[in-house]
């Protein structure tokens, strides 16, 4: 198993969690997904140097720290042009939906990084990350299911308007705005399926073949003695 690395950041952000924001070492490790006996590591690490603690490629100088800072700079520039691309769906939505793209993407960009470009605390985060679910996202959960349920049994046409009378058959009391956040949040887009015109195979049974009367013989004597009709399709345009 290769071993795994953490950026200076990364560190900084952990040590904060217990020094500044009250968690325990444990709960931090856990939420982090590190070992405790790391995180103490890092913590005496700090505790003895803050200013030097943690400096990867060592002491440098002041024009090396300048460009290692401008690249710091560019480096976290990108991190948020790429979490607001992947976040645009939610920018609008509740602080849950908010606080679970921080922690399906945390492993990707530091936890400060993407609260802050969702508008959100990073404490506050943390803070929700130790609570139980609550009723509202269990019975979202609930929903998320048969949603998806109802747009694969559709062959991936329905949208919100189909959706949400499936979801009342299936004993669902829930308004339509609420299955609209859901299926926005999970990105499903209604595929339109169009139909296509039957292929002519250039068979014909002889009965069904009219009997060619005027073969051609267009003159006429009088009206009404004979009709013609253009069933040609118009060609199209180049």
């Amino acid at each position: 198993m290769a071993r795994r690395s953490f950026s200076r950041e990364f560190k900084l952000e952990a040590v904060r969690l217990v020094s500044e924001r009250g968690m325990t070492v444990a709960q931090a490790a856990r939420d982090l997904d590190i070992h405790d006996n790391v995180l103490r590591r890092w913590i005496r690490q700090y505790r003895d140097d803050p200013a030097h603690a943690f400096p990867g490629a060592g002491q440098m100088k002041p024009e090396q720290a300048e460009i290692t800072q401008l690249k710091k700079e560019v480096r976290k520039l990108k991190a948020e042009r790429d979490i607001l691309k992947k976040s645009v769906g939610i920018l609008r939505e509740g602080i849950e939906l908010k606080f679970e793209f921080v922690a399906k993407h945390r492993g990707a960009w530091p936890v400060t990084w993407i609260c802050e470009v969702l508008d959100v605390s990073p404490s506050g985060f943390y803070s929700w990350r130790s609570r139980l679910p609550s009723r509202r996202k269990l019975y979202d959960e609930e929903l998320i299911r048969d949603i998806r349920r109802s747009f694969c049994d559709s062959g991936e046409t329905y949208g919100v308007r189909r959706i949400w009378p499936d979801l009342q058959d299936w004993g669902h009391d829930v308004g339509r705005e609420r299955v609209a956040r859901l299926v926005r949040a999970l990105k499903l887009v209604a595929q339109l399926k169009r139909r296509k015109r039957p292929v002519d195979q250039g068979q014909r049974l002889q009965s069904a073949i009219a009997p060619n009367i005027l073969d051609r013989e267009f003159t006429a004597t009088a009206p009404n003695q004979k009709w013609v009709a253009d069933f040609s399709v118009p060609q199209q345009a180049a």
